[in-house]
């Protein structure tokens, strides 16, 4: 359904680390159709899908279930991009979220960013849209992320949790050295939950001239107005609304500054109803939340939006033709890393 691209950075170190591990780096690329070339430039983009594929075969094919977490240490600060110019020099911790939600395309076009903010807690939720959510993909964008705020923060910041939606591995060696917070593995999102007063941390770098530098240069980087379609913005507000029970389409509509009858013709435009575009996503996270996770039905349940165990129960049954516990089941001798298609 979405058709996203991912920087090049992405896989910056990916030569290194696969010789690591055992692998013809060159082979893996040739096989997931990624062109060496792309690695000349991080600021190239490919799709989306192939870089994923890379990240997962290599973990397969290579025993090391925390290999993107090894390319994840191959990024640096500066490694962020033009991006880091203006996060590292803004007023405060806080700040830096705004700014990354509000530039979020001038990563990739497949990232969910959401934070909620109760006072006490915030829970920071970076999630891939579900057709590239796997399991390699989700913990090195989780990993970035956590560097990043660790670094612009200087070292300020200390999570309570990093939170990943992935059942717990065999070796934990590289999860415990990429991320030194206490690790909450089958949680209900990606991402991070910490004490909302670092939110007003100072950042050790904030400079309003050299903020304001950074915002007119992020704004001559013109991005391609058709990579972002309203099929790609909806869906990734129906992944946030949906625990809450709220993915409907007036409240999706709401969230997107548009009537819901304006957001229906712009789906229909694409090819989409907001129907089917619910189902689908919801369909996506199931399979997801299924195969990557132990956690009780009741609790996926409550993850796709449904207020009751049977609820969800009767809708699954009709969308796969047997009950969740059965489909989970009939998938234990498949690959984690990726769904099957129905």
């Amino acid at each position: 359904m979405v058709t996203g691209e991912l920087r090049a950075v992405v896989l910056t170190g990916y030569l290194e680390v696969a010789r690591h591990v055992g692998l013809d780096p060159y082979e893996m690329l040739r096989e997931a159709g990624v062109p060496v070339s792309i690695l000349d430039d991080p600021e190239n983009r490919f799709a989306a899908r192939a870089i994923i594929d890379v990240l997962e075969n290599s973990a397969s094919k290579s025993g090391h279930d925390a290999f993107s977490l090894l390319l994840a240490e191959c990024r640096s600060f500066a490694n962020f991009g033009p991006l880091s110019l203006l996060i590292q020099h803004l007023p405060t911790f806080g700040d830096v979220f705004e700014a990354l939600a509000s530039h979020r395309r001038h990563q990739t076009d497949i990232l969910t960013l959401a934070v909620e903010n109760d006072g006490e807690t915030v829970i920071a939720r970076w999630d891939l849209v579900p057709e590239f959510a796997t399991p390699q993909a989700t913990q090195y964008n989780v990993a970035v992320a956590y560097g990043v705020l660790r670094d612009v923060s200087g070292g300020r910041w200390k999570p309570a949790a990093v939170h990943l939606a992935r059942k717990a591995p065999q070796d934990l060696s590289v999860f415990k050295r990429v991320f030194s917070a206490p690790l909450e593995f089958e949680s209900s999102f990606n991402g991070f939950s910490f004490d909302a007063r670092a939110m007003t941390i100072p950042l050790p770098l904030a400079n309003e001239t050299s903020a304001a530098h950074a915002r007119r240069l992020l704004q001559l980087m013109k991005l391609d107005a058709e990579r972002e379609t309203m099929t790609e913005r909806t869906q990734r507000v129906i992944i946030l609304l949906l625990p809450n029970g709220r993915a409907a389409l007036e409240p999706v509509a709401t969230n997107l500054g548009l009537a819901p009858r304006a957001l229906q013709r712009s789906l229909e435009r694409e090819g989409h109803s907001f129907g089917s575009l619910l189902r689908e996503t919801r369909r996506e996270l199931a399979k997801r939340y299924l195969i990557d996770s132990e956690r009780p039905i009741s609790s996926i349940a409550d993850l796709t939006g449904y207020a009751s165990l049977s609820a969800f129960g009767r809708w699954f049954t009709t969308e796969f033709g047997m009950a969740p516990q059965a489909w989970r089941a009939g998938q234990a001798s498949w690959p984690a890393q990726r769904p099957m298609a129905s």
